[in-house]
């Protein structure tokens, strides 16, 4: 005669293992799932890269007007700056057979410590009426010039056939002794992203 209590422990076996088995290939599944969207994450970034466009211009960027400052009261010399600047290309970013020529520079500025950390946007109108704008991390190494001003930038929008740009670079330049500033910029950007590149 069988055993009612070893029928009944070997059926919570059974339903156990089988509980066991359903959930380590429920396992195996979102790892395989996770495994593919690497593959195809490190696919995309490969196929970006290799089409990838690289740009170089020079800018000229006007003393500010106007300037605002506000001291912090923690230390001397520690301010917040927010200032504007009006900038030339000198030698202009060749984007998609368009040419940057004159920008607007809308700063805030960390002064401390002898030097500035500028965060900086920059709206800039082509030799075709449409506009780019990029944003800037920069550490200018004084307060005053002449000094050196180095640091990054990364495309954030366009419009027309410039928008969904995406991109950025380096840039390297000075303050001069007449708050003038100046920049050396290298970069590049995804020509297949904007509405104009696409195919």
């Amino acid at each position: 005669m069988m055993d009612v209590r070893s029928s009944g422990s070997l059926s919570k076996i059974f339903f156990l293992s089988l509980f066991v088995l359903a959930f380590s290939l429920s396992l195996l599944a979102q790892e395989s799932a996770r495994e593919k969207d690497k593959e195809k994450e490190a696919a995309r970034k490969k196929a970006a890269s290799a089409n990838l466009v690289k740009i170089s211009g020079k800018i000229r960027c006007d003393k500010p007007n106007p300037n605002y400052v506000l001291d912090v009261p923690d230390r001397p010399g520690h301010s917040l700056v927010l200032e504007e600047r009006k900038c030339t290309w000198t030698q202009p970013f060749v984007i998609l057979g368009g040419k940057t020529k004159e920008g607007v520079w809308i700063a805030f500025i960390e002064r401390k410590e002898g030097g500035l950390d500028p965060h900086t946007f920059e709206v800039d109108t082509l030799n075709d009426g449409e506009k780019i704008t990029f944003q800037t991390i920069l550490h200018v190494s004084a307060e005053k010039g002449p000094t050196t001003i180095n640091g990054r930038f990364s495309f954030m929008r366009g419009t027309g056939k410039y928008k969904g740009i995406k991109g950025g670079g380096t840039m390297e330049g000075s303050l001069g002794a007449d708050d003038v500033m100046t920049f050396d910029l290298e970069g590049e950007y995804e020509p297949s992203v904007m509405d104009g590149g696409k195919k």
